[in-house]
């Protein structure tokens, strides 16, 4: 009895180890890999397989001995195809000789004439699309192997033919289809997964490259349309100089709105550093701070800044200025005025205006910039869209300066970490690796 589990535990590990490999084969190799190497695989997986199985049979108290070779012959003849089960055939027929087992003349029969079978199964099962068509074929392929080796034992054989050796048939019959059936449902459904996996993913670019149209469109068509207005109005012959020096300045300030969105979407698409140089982190965000000073007065949000000296990485100025900028800005609209948010404990009222702290310091090899504010925050899901396409929680914008942030950071080989809850703020941490200021490289 203890035979017969250590024999049965072999096989199942065969049948394991096969179907592992297919599933590896069908879900990251068949697509990218041309037909002769799919062949190679598929012969080496089952090919394993049939030598394994051979390798490791069950003794049954009869002493009949039962292996399931034709499993893997019949499933990687169906996928490789006819050159493949010619040869898987060889193999089985090789090493079936190599281990001295009588009746060689009769496994070349019945492997004989498995192969015709087969070889008018294998184009219609790789015609098929219906999983239950393949099932079929595939019990078919399983029922003419059992049925052409019972021919030859009982034309060859006949003394051969008791009732032990009709049970062991019965017996292999249902366990070689359940096997089949096994492999080849699974295999479709590998299959059919990786498919739809790439049919999903082309499905989102292709509604990202339509978001993104439409986004452009909308961000770049409203400035278009008041130069395409204020232009038309200077043809007024009554206009006053002063009129004119308005319009011109309204057109060229829509013109700037028009050409920062464009800059925004090139620096998403190819956040490239081209005038790399080494930047002082203090005098930079000091520079920050100055610019969105007024910005955050007009907000009613007090700047605090705690920043480290002698903090240095290399990147490009006007990149870091786009980056912290946005980061900046987005922390003090995330506190408008008599702002009303939905909490836990209901619908709560926020205090106008805020504090949003800016620090710098360095940890180890890295600098650490955190800008913390004290405003609506975000819940969860929102953290997860985060820095995705076209998501924003603003009432008016694209969600693009988020992205053009995460773009920047990743192009200066660092990394972002976001903490926000609902009602309390959001930290804001941009981790960027530090360098020797005196390195002459990057001078």
């Amino acid at each position: 009895m203890t035979t017969i589990l250590d024999n049965l535990q072999a096989f199942l590990l065969n049948i394991f180890l096969v179907y592992f490999c297919f599933s590896i084969y069908f879900k990251f190799i068949e697509r990218k890999a041309n037909t002769l190497t799919n062949e190679l695989i598929i012969a080496l997986i089952s090919g394993t397989s049939i030598v394994l199985c051979m390798t490791f049979p069950i003794t049954l108290p009869t002493g009949y001995i039962v292996d399931f070779r034709q499993i893997p012959f019949i499933v990687g003849a169906l996928y490789g195809g006819r050159r493949v089960a010619v040869v898987l055939a060889f193999i089985l027929v090789t090493y079936r000789f190599l281990l001295n087992i009588p009746g060689t003349e009769s496994i070349l029969i019945v492997y004989f004439l498995l192969i015709i079978s087969l070889w008018y199964l294998i184009p219609t099962f790789n015609k098929t699309v219906t999983m239950r068509k393949k099932l079929y074929l595939a019990l078919l392929a399983s029922f003419f192997g059992l049925i052409s080796r019972i021919a030859v034992v009982f034309f060859l054989m006949p003394g051969n033919i008791t009732m032990d050796y009709l049970v062991i048939f019965i017996a292999s019959l249902v366990i070689q289809s359940i096997g089949i059936l096994f492999f080849v449902f699974f295999n479709e459904k590998s299959r059919r997964d990786a498919a739809l996996a790439k049919e999903i993913g082309n499905l989102e670019k292709l509604k990202t490259v339509s978001e993104l149209a439409a986004s452009i469109s909308h961000e770049v068509r409203n400035p278009l349309t008041v130069i395409k207005g204020f232009l038309q109005l200077l043809r007024e012959p009554d206009l006053t100089d002063k009129d004119k020096f308005n319009y011109v300045d309204t057109a060229l300030d829509a013109l700037e709105e028009a050409e920062s969105t464009i800059t925004d979407y090139l620096t998403f698409a190819k956040p490239s550093l081209e005038n790399i140089k080494i930047l002082d982190l203090n005098k930079e965000l000091v520079y920050i701070i100055k610019l969105l000073n007024p910005y955050a007065t007009m907000n009613n949000v007090q700047i605090e800044a705690q920043l480290e000296d002698d903090i240095y990485i290399a990147g490009e100025d006007q990149m870091l200025h786009q980056c912290l900028t946005n980061v900046v800005k987005n922390g003090i609209e995330s506190m408008p005025q008599g702002l009303i948010y939905v909490s836990k404990n209901g619908i709560e009222s926020m205090p106008q205006g805020g504090n949003l702290l800016i620090e710098l310091r360095r940890i180890a090899d890295n600098a650490i910039i955190t800008v913390t504010d004290t405003g609506v925050g975000m819940d969860e899901e929102q953290l997860e869209r985060l820095g995705k396409p076209f998501f924003t929680t603003k009432d008016i914008g694209t969600g693009l300066g988020t992205m053009v942030v995460y773009s920047i950071v990743k192009a200066m080989r660092g990394e972002i970490m976001v903490k926000s809850e609902p009602g309390k703020g959001t930290c804001f941490a941009i981790h960027l690796p530090v360098v020797d200021h005196l390195d002459p490289s990057l001078s």
